[in-house]
């Protein structure tokens, strides 16, 4: 039960488009010869719902690509030969390994050869003119100068390729209302727009298909009323963002990130899932006011990412197993209520200029307040279960004491949101690993 083959095909055609761009390179810019790769293989990848028929070859082929690409990376020998042309560029980028796995993933899961195309072609064609278009004639970066450049121009070409990608396949192969095909096409280059802005590392070839399947996946046959409603969820997160932009001196990018975030969270959740993050975003600014000092500080996307992965983490690990989704729903609102503390905490701390005792009972007050009642409320969780989770968000600040001893506080940098990413990971582990162990499951209406 292999295509041989359709798998030998593709492996040639990878070392084949490998070898003769390495042969041109001269000619090329090191950009140049990566979109080159990226383009050939995409389009070769648009042919494996009609050349493969199981699963497994994809599978397969995945892997033994993956083992090249490393040996091409890690091996010095080929890292300055062959490896050169995926590896010429200056930035750090893992982009051809996250291509590879985000292609096997669409495959396996797919239902329909429209959910697969529509994403795959997004990969393929959105990111290489974007960033043709971007290099070339961007003129206007929208991002701040901790933040990755991000041009405008390019992101709205993303926008254009990513519609057009969406648009043509479900108008020629599917039986979707026309009204529905360009509100399901607005919002897939909508989205794939915001992952680009955000994205570094070359992490878009993951987010990219991944979030544009489960966008087509958890859609199908949709209404019109309810497209038009998914559409409101994003302007209520813009504008929800817009408010704590005016309060705060969050970038450009954080907004965009936060409205991904929130959109992947009502894709993937619901309006409960959405609650702790919305009041997370709404109390950290209040009780008490920012004040000037604050304001200052410019928040980057990297703030809404450490507010947020933790949680993200939870409700896309409860999409796979569903039956832990009541457990991950409450370690997905504790992780919340963690960080509102922390950050409280730290507010209190460093601007507030309040004493230890002080900013411990206003960060756990408004933790329990604003986001663990709530939670209670919402799941019906025993008493057990809510004093679990009172516990761990009390034994969340000891380190967080530590932390701001040991990281500036009022100069954020990377060790800080990764510290404070493992600190809230940690707990809410923790947490789960308790439930899970002693079979504390208990339903969400």
């Amino acid at each position: 039960m292999f295509d041989v083959l359709a798998a030998i095909g593709v492996l040639i055609v990878l070392g084949g488009v490998i070898i003769s761009t390495k042969l041109c390179a001269k000619k090329l810019t090191p950009e140049g010869t990566r979109k080159i790769v990226h383009i050939t293989m995409g389009c070769v990848a648009l042919s494996f719902p009609f050349v493969f028929t199981y699963k497994l070859s994809v599978i397969s082929v995945g892997l033994i690509a993956i083992a090249v690409l490393l040996v091409l990376r890690f091996n010095g020998n080929f890292r300055g030969g062959l490896g050169s042309v995926l590896l010429g560029v200056q930035r750090k980028s893992f982009g051809e390994i996250y291509f590879v796995i985000s292609i096997v993933i669409v495959f396996v899961f797919h239902k329909s050869t429209v959910e697969y195309l529509i994403p795959i072609s997004v990969l393929t064609f959105a990111d290489s003119v974007a960033a043709l278009i971007g290099t070339s004639y961007g003129r206007y970066n929208m991002a701040h100068q901790q933040e990755d450049t991000k041009s405008r121009e390019g992101s709205v070409m993303f926008f254009i390729v990513a519609f057009m990608c969406a648009l043509i396949p479900l108008q020629l192969m599917t039986e979707i209302g026309k009204a529905e095909v360009l509100m399901i096409s607005f919002l897939i280059g909508l989205l794939a727009a915001m992952i680009e802005t955000v994205s570094r590392n070359g992490n878009d070839n993951l987010l990219l298909p991944l979030l544009i399947f489960s966008l087509i996946h958890y859609n199908t046959n949709p209404s019109l009323e309810q497209l038009l409603a998914n559409f409101g969820i994003i302007l209520f997160f813009f504008v929800a963002l817009l408010f704590t932009y005016k309060m705060t001196n969050i970038t450009k990018l954080s907004i965009s990130y936060g409205v991904l975030v929130g959109y992947v969270i009502m894709l993937l959740g619901g309006m409960l899932w959405a609650i702790p993050p919305l009041t997370l975003l709404v109390a950290f600014g209040t009780l008490p006011m920012m004040n000037r000092e604050e304001k200052q500080m410019t928040q980057t996307y990297k703030v809404i990412e450490s507010n947020t992965i933790i949680g993200v983490i939870c409700l896309c690990i409860s999409v796979i197993f569903q039956h832990y989704r009541d457990v991950l729903y409450i370690a997905f609102s504790l992780s919340f209520a963690c960080l509102l503390a922390i950050n409280t905490y730290s507010r209190f701390i460093h601007f507030v200029k309040a004493g230890k005792v002080t900013a411990i009972s206003s960060g756990l007050a408004k933790a329990t307040f604003f986001i663990a009642l709530p939670t209670l409320y919402i799941t019906k969780m025993s008493g057990l279960t809510f004093a679990l989770y009172l516990m761990c968000l009390v034994a969340a600040i000891p380190p967080a004491i530590y932390l701001n001893k040991k990281y500036d506080y009022q100069n954020v940098g990377d060790k800080t949101f990764n510290a404070n990413k493992f600190l809230t990971g940690t707990v809410v582990g923790v947490f789960v690993a308790i439930l899970i162990l002693t079979g504390g499951c208990y339903d969400i209406p």
